[in-house]
């Protein structure tokens, strides 16, 4: 086959090709290409950056299911045995001997170690010496005594000679008493050169060795720590101020150690201890908590990462937390939001419906205390706080508890009312002002039991009597919220009345059915949102779900 046609062609191209580089334009000769391939490059990135997005994320929901929801409280402690005694030693004297070693097993009375038993021997060599030589003087006194009596018989001894020879026989008695003594503890002392176990149990602690000098002083120095039963041990949990009043003595408690981060225990509160602790302004109480150790795998020492049970329910109505946060950027379905909470009557008044727009934050929180809720910004949240829901819940409470008629139970709101207008704003979150608002509320309580106290009825002083001492059952505390729910590819506001909260889930009482599909996140994003740092937060599926405490 002849190619000479198809290399002419080939040719003819590459001619051509060569041409047209020839006179390319002068901006794209040498370093001036590589600028507008650059710029290009910028210009398309910006375009995939900045240009118009496609279809909005879709919502993302979750089922409302049935489960279990637990109520905690959260704290750390350090495991130690039961019972436990620390063994030292009341004489001094170089250690002769060492018996025992760490996780020996001990019986009462079983030795330990030894001192040297030297100088003991020879103070008790010494005082039987000095107890012979009292004896004998006795004996001498005693024998003078006799000769002298028979003398004064005969009247050849005077009253007060007999009174010095019997003063001198009483004295010389004494002395061998005193002799006796010291020979007694000089033998005491011997024995105490063995140190024994006081108790059975296992030696965790040996702080001895052998030629170890043993000094006595009014503390006596620790040489081993022995443990009664490593069957058993308890942990010492503190609990902040803010939670103890929910603790009880009986309450389950699951812990985790670092040892075993897999490994759930569990035990009991066994005290709950009134002295409490301040440390850089904190207010802290101890709670002690016994628990077994199956195969003695935990050891005294190890740090308790324990979770004291409050409350569970099991087998209840919940939907997730996320649920609780969401918040559409919609501003039309925010004002439906805060039009349903205004309906229900139950909200806080216009802190309520501000407390839904942005900054907003209510969230649903289970870290061992429940349901917690944050105000929103510029204090949106705390103002609505102080609003009609929390009068109306505050009044109702007390009402029910001790059975108020409509006359008592209007002087309380009056009461309540006044109250709160001379309470201080709070001036900010966290923990501190939480449990500033904590004890505001509990002397706004106590001011309003004091003022309808006269007009109450034996029956009911006697409840009040009860609700002072705590003698009575918990309320129950329920809340109300504003859940989103995906209908016709749309968010629909849904008012829920909701309780206790885990780390996971919210419990519901109404408003919601099993397996009803609640909105947890996506949608349109809001363009302030858009334009907001992703460090930040508000995005969309983030916080501002509206969260109202109810009565």
């Amino acid at each position: 086959m002849d190619m000479t046609p198809i290399k002419e062609r080939v040719q003819t191209v590459r001619s051509t090709a060569s041409g047209l580089w020839a006179k390319r334009p002068g901006f794209l000769r040498g370093r001036n290409l590589f600028l507008v391939a650059g710029a290009a490059a910028l210009v398309l990135i910006g375009w995939m950056v900045f240009g118009p997005k496609g279809d909005a994320e879709p919502y993302r929901t979750a089922e409302v299911d049935r489960g279990a929801i637990t109520r905690v409280v959260s704290a750390t402690g350090t495991l130690q045995p039961l019972v436990s005694a620390n063994v030292g030693s009341t004489v001094s004297g170089p250690v002769q001997s060492v018996s025992v070693d760490f996780n020996s097993q001990v019986r009462a009375g079983q030795e330990l170690a030894r001192l040297d038993p030297t100088p003991f021997q020879q103070r008790i060599t010494q005082a039987q010496a000095q107890l012979a030589q009292a004896q004998a003087q006795a004996a001498v006194a005693n024998a003078d005594y006799q000769r002298y009596e028979l003398l004064s018989q005969r009247g050849f001894a005077s009253a007060q000679l007999m009174s010095q020879q019997r003063a001198a026989r009483d004295t010389a008695r004494a002395a061998v008493a005193s002799a006796a003594a010291q020979v007694a503890s000089a033998r005491t002392d011997l024995e105490r050169s063995v140190i024994r176990s006081p108790i059975d149990g296992v030696v965790v602690d040996r702080q001895v060795n052998v030629g170890q000098p043993v000094a006595s002083s009014l503390q006596a120095a620790t040489l081993f720590v022995i443990a009664q039963d490593l069957s058993r041990l308890q942990a010492n949990i503190t609990v902040d101020e803010a939670d103890i009043g929910e603790v009880d003595e009986g309450q389950a408690v699951r812990f985790t150690v670092d040892a075993f981060p897999d490994r759930e225990f569990e035990g009991r509160v066994s005290q709950v201890r009134q002295q409490g602790v301040a440390e850089s302004g904190v207010v802290s109480y101890t709670v002690v908590v016994e628990a077994d150790n199956p195969g003695r795998q935990l050891l005294p020492g190890m740090t308790a990462n324990a979770e004291i049970v409050l409350e569970q329910r099991e087998n209840v109505l919940r939907l997730p937390n996320t649920a609780m946060r969401f918040r559409p950027a919609d501003d039309d379905l925010v004002a439906q939001g805060q039009a349903l909470m205004a309906s229900a009557g139950g909200g806080r008044g216009q802190g309520g419906a501000q407390a839904q727009g942005r900054g907003g934050e209510q969230r649903a929180q289970g870290e061992g205390r429940g349901q917690r809720g944050e105000g929103g910004r510029g204090g949106q949240g705390q103002r609505g706080r102080g609003g009609q829901g929390q009068r109306g819940r505050g009044v109702a409470q007390i009402a029910e508890a001790l059975q108020l008629n409509d006359a008592q139970r209007a002087q309380a709101q009056t009461a309540f009312e006044n109250a709160m207008a001379s309470m201080p704003r709070a001036s900010g979150g966290g923990g501190e002002g939480r449990g500033n608002r904590r004890a505001a509320m509990g002397r706004i309580r106590e001011q309003v039991l004091r003022e309808i106290e006269p007009s109450l009825s034996a029956e009911q002083r006697v409840l009040l009597e009860q609700m002072r001492a705590g003698g009575g059952p918990r309320q129950e505390v329920r809340n109300q919220a504003v859940i989103w729910v995906l209908r016709n590819n749309k968010p629909a506001p849904v008012l829920v009345e909701t309780g206790i909260a885990d780390n996971g889930f919210t419990l519901v009482y109404s408003g919601l059915n099993e397996g009803d599909q609640v909105i947890i996140g996506g949608g349109p994003q809001r363009e302030d949102d858009a334009q907001r740092s992703p460090f930040g937060g508000g995005g969309r599926g983030g916080p501002g779900g509206v969260r109202i405490r109810g009565g």
